[in-house]
């Protein structure tokens, strides 16, 4: 399975606004991860219907925590970003695939994808923090000055 690009930038946009426990713009996520700042606003966008992050327009807005991060799952969280979870035709509601009815291939497939998520569900994004807080740290402040 690869991400898609929305989410990556939404996980690592999350880890960002985390460490630094105060209002982000999307122009400082973009320029620390340098990425494009339309990419940057989509995925932030994207965490405040989440629920993990609130907006606040304006020449002052930005981005801040709304929800504890020791409450987000990783699993749970890319679920909800990712725009598509189909590893494969038969995953999509028009499947075109005659062997879609009782392909063991897509129970498979189904089983792994399972197993991903359910590794993932063992890791809040608390956790992802606490194991990279000096270099994502480092990260925000050479960025920020």
């Amino acid at each position: 399975m690869r991400l898609s690009r929305y989410t990556d930038i939404g996980l690592r946009a999350l880890l960002y606004v985390g460490v630094r426990e105060e209002r982000v713009s999307a122009r400082e996520v973009s320029d620390a991860f340098n990425v494009s700042r339309d990419h940057v606003t989509k995925s932030l966008q994207g965490l405040v219907s989440f629920g993990a992050l609130t907006s606040a327009p304006g020449r002052n807005g930005g981005f801040t925590l709304d929800q504890d991060l020791r409450d987000i799952r990783l699993g749970q969280l890319i679920r909800k970003l990712e725009p598509s979870l189909a590893l494969a035709e038969c995953f999509t509601p028009h499947s075109t695939c005659p062997m879609t009815p009782s392909c063991e291939l897509a129970s498979a497939l189904y089983e792994a994808q399972e197993s991903f998520f359910d590794s993932l569900d063992q890791y809040s994004v608390a956790d992802l923090i606490e194991r990279d807080r000096p270099a994502l740290i480092q990260l925000s402040y050479d960025r920020a000055s």
